[in-house]
Protein backbone atom coordinates (compact mmCIF):
# COMPACT_ATOMS: atom_id res chain seq x y z
CA UNK A 1 0.00 0.00 0.00
CA UNK A 2 2.87 2.27 0.83
CA UNK A 3 5.60 1.46 -2.19
CA UNK A 4 2.97 0.32 -4.40
CA UNK A 5 -0.21 1.83 -4.45
CA UNK A 6 1.96 5.38 -3.11
CA UNK A 7 -0.49 6.01 -0.41
CA UNK A 8 -0.03 8.24 2.46
CA UNK A 9 1.36 6.63 5.74
CA UNK A 10 -1.56 7.54 7.63
CA UNK A 11 -4.10 6.68 5.02
CA UNK A 12 -2.66 2.69 4.99
CA UNK A 13 -4.03 2.11 8.21
CA UNK A 14 -7.39 3.21 7.24
CA UNK A 15 -7.56 1.19 4.03
CA UNK A 16 -6.68 -2.11 5.63
CA UNK A 17 -8.98 -4.73 7.23
CA UNK A 18 -7.84 -8.38 8.12
CA UNK A 19 -8.35 -11.77 10.30
CA UNK A 20 -11.40 -14.48 9.99
CA UNK A 21 -14.89 -12.93 8.52
CA UNK A 22 -13.28 -10.31 6.59
CA UNK A 23 -15.65 -11.57 3.27
CA UNK A 24 -12.00 -12.19 1.39
CA UNK A 25 -11.24 -8.25 1.74
CA UNK A 26 -8.14 -7.50 3.04
CA UNK A 27 -8.03 -3.43 2.20
CA UNK A 28 -10.53 -0.94 -0.10
CA UNK A 29 -9.88 2.54 -1.18
CA UNK A 30 -12.08 5.15 -3.16
CA UNK A 31 -11.43 7.05 -5.72
CA UNK A 32 -13.63 10.07 -5.02
CA UNK A 33 -12.56 11.49 -8.29
CA UNK A 34 -13.20 8.79 -10.16
CA UNK A 35 -15.94 7.46 -8.67
CA UNK A 36 -13.84 4.21 -8.63
CA UNK A 37 -13.27 1.79 -5.60
CA UNK A 38 -10.43 -0.94 -5.16
CA UNK A 39 -10.08 -3.92 -3.40
CA UNK A 40 -7.36 -6.13 -2.22
CA UNK A 41 -6.98 -9.95 -0.77
CA UNK A 42 -3.64 -10.92 0.03
CA UNK A 43 -2.28 -14.26 0.18
CA UNK A 44 0.86 -15.41 2.21
CA UNK A 45 2.48 -18.54 1.60
CA UNK A 46 4.70 -19.54 4.23
CA UNK A 47 6.72 -22.15 1.47
CA UNK A 48 9.19 -20.77 -1.12
CA UNK A 49 7.98 -23.82 -3.24
CA UNK A 50 4.90 -23.28 -3.24
CA UNK A 51 2.90 -21.56 -5.45
CA UNK A 52 -0.68 -19.18 -6.29
CA UNK A 53 -3.46 -21.14 -7.85
CA UNK A 54 -6.49 -19.62 -9.19
CA UNK A 55 -9.12 -20.31 -6.23
CA UNK A 56 -8.09 -17.37 -4.33
CA UNK A 57 -8.30 -15.05 -7.51
CA UNK A 58 -11.49 -16.09 -8.14
CA UNK A 59 -12.95 -15.41 -4.67
CA UNK A 60 -11.30 -11.91 -5.08
CA UNK A 61 -13.83 -11.50 -8.15
CA UNK A 62 -16.52 -12.81 -6.26
CA UNK A 63 -16.33 -10.73 -3.76
CA UNK A 64 -16.56 -7.43 -5.97
CA UNK A 65 -20.30 -8.59 -6.15
CA UNK A 66 -20.78 -7.27 -2.72
CA UNK A 67 -20.39 -3.71 -4.31
CA UNK A 68 -22.89 -3.92 -6.97
CA UNK A 69 -25.35 -1.96 -5.41
CA UNK A 70 -26.50 -0.24 -2.38
CA UNK A 71 -28.42 -2.87 -0.94
CA UNK A 72 -25.49 -5.72 -1.47
CA UNK A 73 -23.31 -3.45 0.59
CA UNK A 74 -26.24 -3.48 3.04
CA UNK A 75 -26.29 -7.14 3.23
CA UNK A 76 -22.89 -7.50 3.31
CA UNK A 77 -23.08 -5.00 6.39
CA UNK A 78 -26.31 -6.93 8.04
CA UNK A 79 -24.17 -10.64 7.38
CA UNK A 80 -22.20 -9.62 10.47
CA UNK A 81 -18.25 -9.34 8.87
CA UNK A 82 -15.68 -8.85 10.58
CA UNK A 83 -15.51 -5.37 12.91
CA UNK A 84 -12.71 -4.53 11.07
CA UNK A 85 -13.75 -4.78 7.40
CA UNK A 86 -17.59 -2.62 8.82
CA UNK A 87 -15.71 0.02 10.05
CA UNK A 88 -13.86 -0.27 6.91
CA UNK A 89 -17.30 -0.15 4.99
CA UNK A 90 -18.60 2.46 7.63
CA UNK A 91 -15.84 4.74 7.35
CA UNK A 92 -15.50 5.54 3.78
CA UNK A 93 -19.62 5.31 3.87
CA UNK A 94 -19.24 2.70 0.55
CA UNK A 95 -23.15 1.94 0.81
CA UNK A 96 -24.38 5.21 -0.25
CA UNK A 97 -21.69 5.99 -2.30
CA UNK A 98 -22.59 3.11 -4.68
CA UNK A 99 -25.82 4.17 -4.34
CA UNK A 100 -24.38 7.85 -6.43
CA UNK A 101 -22.79 5.27 -9.14
CA UNK A 102 -19.39 4.09 -7.43
CA UNK A 103 -18.02 1.03 -8.58
CA UNK A 104 -15.13 -1.29 -8.57
CA UNK A 105 -12.84 -0.71 -11.23
CA UNK A 106 -10.07 -2.85 -10.06
CA UNK A 107 -9.26 -5.80 -7.92
CA UNK A 108 -5.57 -6.53 -6.67
CA UNK A 109 -4.79 -9.75 -5.43
CA UNK A 110 -1.21 -9.54 -3.71
CA UNK A 111 0.99 -12.82 -2.74
CA UNK A 112 4.53 -13.94 -2.09
CA UNK A 113 4.40 -16.60 -4.30
CA UNK A 114 4.41 -17.36 -8.00
CA UNK A 115 1.28 -18.10 -10.12
CA UNK A 116 0.81 -21.70 -11.14
CA UNK A 117 -0.57 -22.45 -14.70
CA UNK A 118 -3.85 -21.68 -13.55
CA UNK A 119 -3.47 -18.40 -11.78
CA UNK A 120 -1.34 -17.26 -14.90
CA UNK A 121 -4.28 -18.26 -17.53
CA UNK A 122 -7.00 -16.62 -15.37
CA UNK A 123 -4.90 -13.58 -15.20
CA UNK A 124 -4.43 -13.46 -18.82
CA UNK A 125 -8.13 -14.17 -19.46
CA UNK A 126 -8.78 -10.82 -17.40
CA UNK A 127 -6.83 -8.67 -19.24
CA UNK A 128 -9.15 -5.40 -20.09
CA UNK A 129 -12.46 -6.67 -18.28
CA UNK A 130 -13.74 -5.04 -16.01
CA UNK A 131 -13.27 -4.93 -13.02
CA UNK A 132 -9.62 -5.42 -13.79
CA UNK A 133 -7.82 -7.96 -12.05
CA UNK A 134 -4.39 -6.20 -10.92
CA UNK A 135 -1.82 -9.24 -9.59
CA UNK A 136 1.22 -8.81 -7.91
CA UNK A 137 3.38 -12.23 -7.29
CA UNK A 138 6.22 -12.66 -5.34
CA UNK A 139 8.49 -11.51 -8.47
CA UNK A 140 6.41 -8.57 -9.51
CA UNK A 141 6.72 -7.36 -5.72
CA UNK A 142 9.96 -7.94 -5.70
CA UNK A 143 11.39 -5.93 -8.22
CA UNK A 144 9.57 -2.62 -6.46
CA UNK A 145 11.14 -3.91 -3.57
CA UNK A 146 14.59 -3.80 -4.79
CA UNK A 147 13.57 -0.03 -6.25
CA UNK A 148 12.79 1.23 -3.05
CA UNK A 149 15.46 -0.07 -0.96
CA UNK A 150 17.15 2.46 0.90
CA UNK A 151 21.02 2.86 0.06
CA UNK A 152 23.74 0.80 2.18
CA UNK A 153 26.05 2.64 4.24
CA UNK A 154 29.22 2.52 3.13
CA UNK A 155 30.65 -0.68 4.39
CA UNK A 156 34.23 0.51 5.23
CA UNK A 157 35.82 0.73 9.19
CA UNK A 158 36.65 4.07 10.19
CA UNK A 159 38.97 5.42 12.55
CA UNK A 160 38.45 8.88 13.70
CA UNK A 161 40.82 10.91 16.39
CA UNK A 162 38.74 13.51 17.91
CA UNK A 163 39.94 16.58 19.55
CA UNK A 164 38.31 16.21 22.24
CA UNK A 165 37.06 12.95 24.59
CA UNK A 166 34.23 12.09 23.43
CA UNK A 167 30.23 12.52 24.94
CA UNK A 168 28.52 9.14 25.05
CA UNK A 169 24.76 8.44 25.77
CA UNK A 170 22.43 5.21 25.20
CA UNK A 171 19.21 6.74 23.64
CA UNK A 172 16.13 4.76 25.02
CA UNK A 173 18.21 1.48 24.30
CA UNK A 174 17.26 2.17 20.97
CA UNK A 175 20.92 3.50 19.77
CA UNK A 176 23.75 5.25 20.61
CA UNK A 177 25.21 8.50 20.43
CA UNK A 178 28.60 9.85 20.48
CA UNK A 179 29.64 13.89 20.38
CA UNK A 180 33.14 15.45 19.78
CA UNK A 181 35.21 18.06 18.16
CA UNK A 182 36.77 16.35 15.29
CA UNK A 183 39.90 18.01 13.51
CA UNK A 184 38.66 18.78 9.84
CA UNK A 185 42.00 16.75 8.71
CA UNK A 186 40.21 13.42 9.57
CA UNK A 187 36.57 14.26 8.23
CA UNK A 188 38.39 14.60 4.88
CA UNK A 189 39.60 10.95 4.80
CA UNK A 190 36.41 9.70 5.32
CA UNK A 191 35.54 6.72 1.70
CA UNK A 192 33.02 8.24 -0.31
CA UNK A 193 33.36 11.86 -0.55
CA UNK A 194 34.43 12.25 -3.90
CA UNK A 195 32.10 10.03 -5.44
CA UNK A 196 29.41 11.09 -3.06
CA UNK A 197 28.21 7.64 -1.87
CA UNK A 198 29.19 9.13 1.61
CA UNK A 199 25.83 10.89 1.37
CA UNK A 200 23.42 8.18 -0.42
CA UNK A 201 21.18 8.79 2.66
CA UNK A 202 20.98 13.07 3.02
CA UNK A 203 18.66 14.62 1.31
CA UNK A 204 20.64 16.48 -1.49
CA UNK A 205 24.22 16.63 -2.55
CA UNK A 206 26.12 19.18 -3.66
CA UNK A 207 24.08 22.84 -3.92
CA UNK A 208 26.52 24.09 -6.20
CA UNK A 209 27.73 27.72 -5.84
CA UNK A 210 25.19 29.17 -4.00
CA UNK A 211 26.76 32.50 -1.45
CA UNK A 212 26.40 29.71 1.67
CA UNK A 213 28.84 27.85 -0.28
CA UNK A 214 31.03 30.76 -1.40
CA UNK A 215 31.35 31.87 2.02
CA UNK A 216 32.16 28.59 3.73
CA UNK A 217 34.97 27.81 0.90
CA UNK A 218 36.27 31.12 2.10
CA UNK A 219 36.41 30.30 6.01
CA UNK A 220 38.03 27.07 5.50
CA UNK A 221 40.66 28.36 3.34
CA UNK A 222 41.36 31.27 5.81
CA UNK A 223 43.76 30.11 8.26
CA UNK A 224 42.76 32.44 10.90
CA UNK A 225 39.60 32.03 11.06
CA UNK A 226 39.83 27.78 11.85
CA UNK A 227 39.93 28.03 15.51
CA UNK A 228 36.55 29.79 15.98
CA UNK A 229 34.90 27.20 13.22
CA UNK A 230 32.94 25.42 15.64
CA UNK A 231 31.78 28.12 17.14
CA UNK A 232 29.72 28.93 14.12
CA UNK A 233 28.81 25.78 12.15
CA UNK A 234 26.16 23.34 12.83
CA UNK A 235 28.73 20.51 12.74
CA UNK A 236 27.86 17.10 10.94
CA UNK A 237 25.80 13.78 11.60
CA UNK A 238 27.49 10.86 10.57
CA UNK A 239 25.56 7.07 11.30
CA UNK A 240 26.78 4.18 11.70
CA UNK A 241 25.96 0.21 12.25
CA UNK A 242 28.64 -0.39 15.02
CA UNK A 243 30.65 2.01 17.63
CA UNK A 244 33.51 1.75 19.74
CA UNK A 245 35.14 4.48 21.59
CA UNK A 246 38.61 4.42 23.03
CA UNK A 247 40.08 7.77 24.76
CA UNK A 248 39.42 9.82 22.02
CA UNK A 249 39.34 7.39 19.05
CA UNK A 250 35.84 6.59 17.36
CA UNK A 251 36.10 3.25 15.60
CA UNK A 252 32.79 3.32 13.00
CA UNK A 253 31.70 0.17 11.42
CA UNK A 254 29.79 1.29 8.16
CA UNK A 255 29.58 5.04 7.60
CA UNK A 256 27.01 7.76 6.09
CA UNK A 257 26.33 11.12 6.20
CA UNK A 258 22.93 12.45 6.37
CA UNK A 259 23.75 16.56 7.67
CA UNK A 260 27.00 18.16 6.78
CA UNK A 261 27.24 16.98 2.88
CA UNK A 262 28.20 20.59 2.02
CA UNK A 263 30.64 21.37 4.82
CA UNK A 264 32.23 18.20 3.83
CA UNK A 265 32.44 19.06 -0.19
CA UNK A 266 33.69 22.11 0.74
CA UNK A 267 36.35 20.83 3.15
CA UNK A 268 37.79 18.07 0.73
CA UNK A 269 37.82 20.74 -2.03
CA UNK A 270 40.40 22.50 0.84
CA UNK A 271 41.77 19.78 2.24
CA UNK A 272 44.95 20.92 1.10
CA UNK A 273 45.21 24.19 3.07
CA UNK A 274 43.05 23.35 5.86
CA UNK A 275 44.61 22.70 9.53
CA UNK A 276 44.30 20.76 12.60
CA UNK A 277 42.92 23.43 14.46
CA UNK A 278 39.64 23.72 12.22
CA UNK A 279 37.75 21.57 13.83
CA UNK A 280 34.05 20.17 13.55
CA UNK A 281 31.27 18.74 15.73
CA UNK A 282 30.59 15.42 14.88
CA UNK A 283 27.33 13.52 15.99
CA UNK A 284 27.89 9.39 15.48
CA UNK A 285 24.71 7.69 15.80
CA UNK A 286 24.86 4.30 15.81
CA UNK A 287 21.55 2.92 14.30
CA UNK A 288 20.15 -0.88 16.12
CA UNK A 289 20.42 -1.76 12.27
CA UNK A 290 20.32 -0.86 9.03
CA UNK A 291 16.72 -0.38 7.86
CA UNK A 292 16.06 1.39 11.40
CA UNK A 293 13.26 3.71 10.56
CA UNK A 294 15.22 5.65 13.22
CA UNK A 295 17.30 6.72 10.18
CA UNK A 296 14.79 8.46 8.51
CA UNK A 297 13.69 10.34 11.56
CA UNK A 298 17.33 11.52 12.16
CA UNK A 299 18.38 12.58 8.39
CA UNK A 300 14.79 14.49 8.44
CA UNK A 301 14.96 16.38 11.90
CA UNK A 302 18.79 16.68 11.22
CA UNK A 303 17.77 18.41 7.91
CA UNK A 304 14.63 20.08 8.99
CA UNK A 305 16.90 22.47 11.03
CA UNK A 306 18.26 24.28 8.05
CA UNK A 307 17.22 25.89 5.26
CA UNK A 308 16.35 22.78 3.29
CA UNK A 309 12.79 22.52 1.68
CA UNK A 310 10.23 19.94 1.51
CA UNK A 311 11.35 18.58 -1.91
CA UNK A 312 14.64 18.64 -0.36
CA UNK A 313 12.93 15.80 2.55
CA UNK A 314 10.91 13.99 -0.81
CA UNK A 315 14.72 12.66 -2.07
CA UNK A 316 14.71 9.98 0.32
CA UNK A 317 11.23 9.02 -0.16
CA UNK A 318 10.41 5.66 -1.71
CA UNK A 319 8.53 6.99 -4.40
CA UNK A 320 11.16 8.83 -5.53
CA UNK A 321 13.81 6.19 -5.09
CA UNK A 322 11.40 3.73 -6.91
CA UNK A 323 11.06 6.56 -10.10
CA UNK A 324 14.43 7.05 -10.29
CA UNK A 325 15.44 3.57 -10.40
CA UNK A 326 12.78 2.70 -12.63
CA UNK A 327 14.31 5.34 -15.18
CA UNK A 328 17.60 3.84 -14.75
CA UNK A 329 16.87 0.61 -15.32
CA UNK A 330 14.77 1.59 -18.47
CA UNK A 331 16.52 3.99 -20.34
CA UNK A 332 20.31 3.97 -19.42
CA UNK A 333 22.10 6.49 -21.09
CA UNK A 334 19.51 7.95 -22.46
CA UNK A 335 17.34 9.39 -20.18
CA UNK A 336 17.79 10.03 -16.32
CA UNK A 337 15.70 11.24 -13.53
CA UNK A 338 16.60 13.43 -10.89
CA UNK A 339 15.48 13.76 -7.02
CA UNK A 340 18.23 15.42 -5.16
CA UNK A 341 19.81 18.84 -5.46
CA UNK A 342 23.49 18.12 -6.80
CA UNK A 343 23.04 14.71 -8.31
CA UNK A 344 25.62 14.64 -11.58
CA UNK A 345 24.06 14.32 -14.62
CA UNK A 346 25.04 12.06 -17.80
CA UNK A 347 22.52 10.87 -19.42
CA UNK A 348 21.33 12.46 -22.84
CA UNK A 349 18.21 13.60 -21.52
CA UNK A 350 16.85 14.30 -18.00
CA UNK A 351 13.96 15.42 -15.58
CA UNK A 352 13.89 16.81 -12.00
CA UNK A 353 10.99 15.74 -10.22
CA UNK A 354 10.31 19.32 -9.28
CA UNK A 355 9.63 19.98 -12.99
CA UNK A 356 8.35 16.58 -13.02
CA UNK A 357 5.32 17.26 -10.47
CA UNK A 358 4.41 20.50 -12.54
CA UNK A 359 4.03 18.14 -15.59
CA UNK A 360 1.96 15.70 -13.73
CA UNK A 361 -0.06 17.91 -12.51
CA UNK A 362 -0.82 19.89 -16.21
CA UNK A 363 -0.92 16.52 -18.05
CA UNK A 364 -2.19 14.07 -15.85
CA UNK A 365 -4.21 15.64 -13.22
CA UNK A 366 -5.40 18.72 -15.60
CA UNK A 367 -4.84 21.33 -12.95
CA UNK A 368 -2.19 23.42 -15.50
CA UNK A 369 -2.65 26.27 -12.93
CA UNK A 370 -1.66 24.52 -9.87
CA UNK A 371 1.45 23.30 -11.43
CA UNK A 372 3.35 26.44 -10.33
CA UNK A 373 2.59 25.64 -6.31
CA UNK A 374 5.94 23.76 -5.87
CA UNK A 375 5.93 23.68 -2.38
CA UNK A 376 2.31 22.01 -1.90
CA UNK A 377 3.30 19.91 -5.36
CA UNK A 378 5.37 18.17 -2.41
CA UNK A 379 3.64 18.75 0.39
CA UNK A 380 -0.50 18.71 0.40
CA UNK A 381 -0.42 17.53 -2.89
CA UNK A 382 2.66 14.73 -3.40
CA UNK A 383 0.58 11.94 -3.04
CA UNK A 384 -2.14 13.05 -5.45
CA UNK A 385 1.21 14.18 -8.08
CA UNK A 386 2.96 10.71 -7.66
CA UNK A 387 0.05 8.32 -7.31
CA UNK A 388 1.26 4.85 -8.86
CA UNK A 389 -0.08 5.23 -12.06
CA UNK A 390 2.91 7.47 -12.70
CA UNK A 391 6.03 5.33 -14.60
CA UNK A 392 9.27 5.79 -15.92
CA UNK A 393 7.53 5.57 -19.44
CA UNK A 394 5.08 8.49 -18.35
CA UNK A 395 8.07 10.85 -17.06
CA UNK A 396 10.24 10.19 -20.37
CA UNK A 397 6.76 11.45 -22.22
CA UNK A 398 6.21 14.55 -19.90
CA UNK A 399 10.18 15.15 -20.99
CA UNK A 400 9.20 15.09 -24.70
CA UNK A 401 6.13 17.48 -23.84
CA UNK A 402 7.95 19.99 -21.90
CA UNK A 403 10.41 19.78 -24.52
CA UNK A 404 7.85 20.56 -27.55
CA UNK A 405 6.07 23.61 -24.93
CA UNK A 406 9.58 25.18 -24.85
CA UNK A 407 9.61 25.07 -28.83
CA UNK A 408 6.70 26.81 -28.94
CA UNK A 409 7.33 29.78 -26.65
CA UNK A 410 9.18 31.32 -29.69
CA UNK A 411 5.61 31.41 -31.12
CA UNK A 412 3.77 33.42 -28.19
CA UNK A 413 3.94 36.79 -28.69
CA UNK A 414 4.29 39.76 -26.15
CA UNK A 415 3.80 39.29 -22.65
CA UNK A 416 2.98 35.39 -23.01
CA UNK A 417 5.95 34.59 -23.78
CA UNK A 418 7.79 36.94 -20.86
CA UNK A 419 5.42 34.70 -18.15
CA UNK A 420 6.01 31.84 -19.84
CA UNK A 421 7.06 30.28 -16.67
CA UNK A 422 2.88 30.14 -15.91
CA UNK A 423 1.88 29.28 -19.69
CA UNK A 424 3.85 26.49 -19.89
CA UNK A 425 2.27 24.45 -17.91
CA UNK A 426 -1.05 25.25 -19.72
CA UNK A 427 0.38 25.05 -23.49
CA UNK A 428 1.49 21.26 -22.17
CA UNK A 429 -1.86 20.60 -20.56
CA UNK A 430 -3.87 21.79 -23.48
CA UNK A 431 -1.84 19.77 -25.71
CA UNK A 432 -2.59 16.38 -23.61
CA UNK A 433 -6.21 17.51 -23.74
CA UNK A 434 -5.78 16.97 -27.28
CA UNK A 435 -4.44 13.92 -27.31
CA UNK A 436 -7.09 12.67 -25.25
CA UNK A 437 -9.51 13.75 -27.94
CA UNK A 438 -8.67 10.47 -29.81
CA UNK A 439 -8.09 6.61 -28.75
CA UNK A 440 -4.75 6.77 -30.14
CA UNK A 441 -3.40 10.12 -28.16
CA UNK A 442 -5.20 8.61 -24.89
CA UNK A 443 -3.38 5.29 -25.58
CA UNK A 444 -0.16 7.38 -25.71
CA UNK A 445 -0.62 9.00 -23.00
CA UNK A 446 -1.38 6.29 -20.63
CA UNK A 447 0.86 3.72 -22.46
CA UNK A 448 3.74 5.73 -23.83
CA UNK A 449 6.05 2.52 -23.51
CA UNK A 450 4.54 1.67 -27.05
CA UNK A 451 6.00 4.63 -28.35
CA UNK A 452 9.00 5.26 -26.59
CA UNK A 453 12.11 5.09 -26.79
CA UNK A 454 11.77 3.65 -30.30
CA UNK A 455 9.77 6.17 -31.66
CA UNK A 456 11.28 9.17 -29.53
CA UNK A 457 11.62 11.52 -32.86
CA UNK A 458 8.68 10.45 -34.26
CA UNK A 459 6.88 11.27 -31.28
CA UNK A 460 8.73 14.66 -30.03
CA UNK A 461 7.91 16.24 -33.67
CA UNK A 462 4.26 15.53 -33.16
CA UNK A 463 4.40 16.92 -29.54
CA UNK A 464 6.16 20.32 -31.24
CA UNK A 465 3.72 20.58 -33.81
CA UNK A 466 0.87 20.24 -31.48
CA UNK A 467 2.32 22.64 -28.95
CA UNK A 468 3.32 25.45 -31.58
CA UNK A 469 -1.08 25.25 -32.71
CA UNK A 470 -1.83 25.47 -29.18
CA UNK A 471 0.67 28.49 -28.40
CA UNK A 472 -0.89 30.20 -32.12
CA UNK A 473 -4.38 29.39 -30.64
CA UNK A 474 -3.46 30.98 -27.66
CA UNK A 475 -2.12 34.34 -28.76
CA UNK A 476 -5.24 34.41 -31.07
CA UNK A 477 -7.34 34.00 -27.59
CA UNK A 478 -5.64 37.05 -25.87
CA UNK A 479 -6.05 38.97 -29.43
CA UNK A 480 -9.46 38.88 -29.61
CA UNK A 481 -10.23 39.06 -25.39
CA UNK A 482 -8.04 41.91 -25.31
CA UNK A 483 -10.23 43.99 -28.19
CA UNK A 484 -13.30 42.96 -26.24
CA UNK A 485 -12.49 44.46 -23.27
CA UNK A 486 -10.92 47.74 -24.93
CA UNK A 487 -14.44 47.49 -27.13
CA UNK A 488 -16.34 47.60 -23.66
CA UNK A 489 -14.22 49.64 -21.90
CA UNK A 490 -12.87 47.29 -19.90
CA UNK A 491 -9.58 45.37 -19.23
CA UNK A 492 -8.29 42.27 -20.00
CA UNK A 493 -5.12 40.78 -17.86
CA UNK A 494 -3.21 37.56 -20.45
CA UNK A 495 -1.68 36.58 -17.17
CA UNK A 496 -4.73 36.31 -14.74
CA UNK A 497 -6.23 33.46 -17.17
CA UNK A 498 -3.20 31.52 -16.92
CA UNK A 499 -4.00 31.86 -12.72
CA UNK A 500 -7.08 29.42 -11.94
CA UNK A 501 -8.88 26.18 -13.72
CA UNK A 502 -11.25 28.73 -14.40
CA UNK A 503 -10.11 31.13 -16.53
CA UNK A 504 -8.20 28.73 -18.60
CA UNK A 505 -11.73 26.63 -19.69
CA UNK A 506 -12.83 29.11 -22.24
CA UNK A 507 -9.45 28.56 -23.44
CA UNK A 508 -9.65 24.90 -23.50
CA UNK A 509 -13.40 24.63 -25.24
CA UNK A 510 -12.17 27.13 -28.19
CA UNK A 511 -8.97 25.38 -28.98
CA UNK A 512 -10.96 21.72 -28.82
CA UNK A 513 -13.45 23.26 -30.78
CA UNK A 514 -10.80 24.64 -33.50
CA UNK A 515 -8.27 21.18 -33.31
CA UNK A 516 -11.54 19.14 -34.05
CA UNK A 517 -12.05 20.82 -37.53
CA UNK A 518 -8.56 21.09 -37.78
CA UNK A 519 -8.83 17.24 -37.83
CA UNK A 520 -12.28 16.97 -40.00
CA UNK A 521 -10.11 18.60 -42.77
CA UNK A 522 -7.21 16.53 -42.40
CA UNK A 523 -7.64 13.51 -40.86
CA UNK A 524 -4.64 12.35 -38.38
CA UNK A 525 -4.03 15.76 -37.71
CA UNK A 526 -5.03 14.72 -33.66
CA UNK A 527 -2.95 11.81 -33.63
CA UNK A 528 -1.98 9.15 -36.46
CA UNK A 529 0.92 7.58 -35.00
CA UNK A 530 1.36 3.88 -34.54
CA UNK A 531 2.86 1.95 -32.17
CA UNK A 532 5.08 -0.27 -34.50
Amino acid sequence: MTHVERLDAEEVPQAICDGSGDKGIDALTVNDELSEITVYQSKRMESPTKTQGDNDLKNLMGAARYFDSSASVDGLLASKPNPELRRLLIRHDISNKVGKGYRVRRLVFVTNAELDAAGASLTEAMVGQDPTLDVWHGGRLAAVAARVERADLRAEVVTLRAATRPLLDDLDGQARLAVALVPATELVKLPGIDDMTLFSRNVRLSAGNTRINRELAKTVTDASEHDLFPASHNGITILTLGLQVRATRLQLSGVTVVNGCQSLLALHRARNVITPSLKLLVKVIQLPEADSRLSDVITYRANNQNAVNIRDQRSTDSIQLDLQRQVSATYGAAFAYTIKVGEKITADRSLDNTHAAQLIMAAYRQRPAAAVRKVRLFDQDYHDVFAADISAPKLYLLKLLSEAADTARDDLHGELRSSFSSVRFVVVALVAELLRLTPGGTRLLEAPEEWLPHKTQEVLSFLTDRARDVAMNINDYVRDAVEAAAGDGSDFDAKTVFMSNTGIAPLRREIITVSRRMNNRDPGYLFELTPE
